[in-house]
């Protein structure tokens, strides 16, 4: 199993639009052959720091997903939110 974590910094005064596409996001995505569990995190400290935290059985699947046209639509939408370019770290889970 492997986590995702992508860490996405919008601009101030975005968060109703924010919120509305990493909604859209995580629709799409719990469709996606292999995705697990995941959920969407807002800094306590920074609300413009998003935090999206997905599960996936095989990094081969979440790199599946990210190559997707159900993909590349909505993240189009929200890079035009960002104020700097997200971050994504895979991670092998350890248990």
């Amino acid at each position: 199993m492997i986590e995702v974590i992508v860490e996405r910094h919008f601009r101030p005064g975005r968060m109703e639009d924010t919120a509305r596409l990493l909604a859209e996001m995580r629709r799409r995505v719990m469709r996606q052959n292999g995705y697990v569990s995941g959920e969407i995190l807002q800094s306590a400290d920074n609300p413009s720091v998003w935090i999206d935290a997905s599960t996936w059985t095989y990094s081969d699947q979440w790199k599946k997903w990210e190559t997707t046209p159900e993909h590349n639509e909505i993240q189009c939408e929200v890079e035009r939110l960002l104020a700097a370019p997200e971050k994504v770290f895979i991670c092998n889970v350890i248990r």
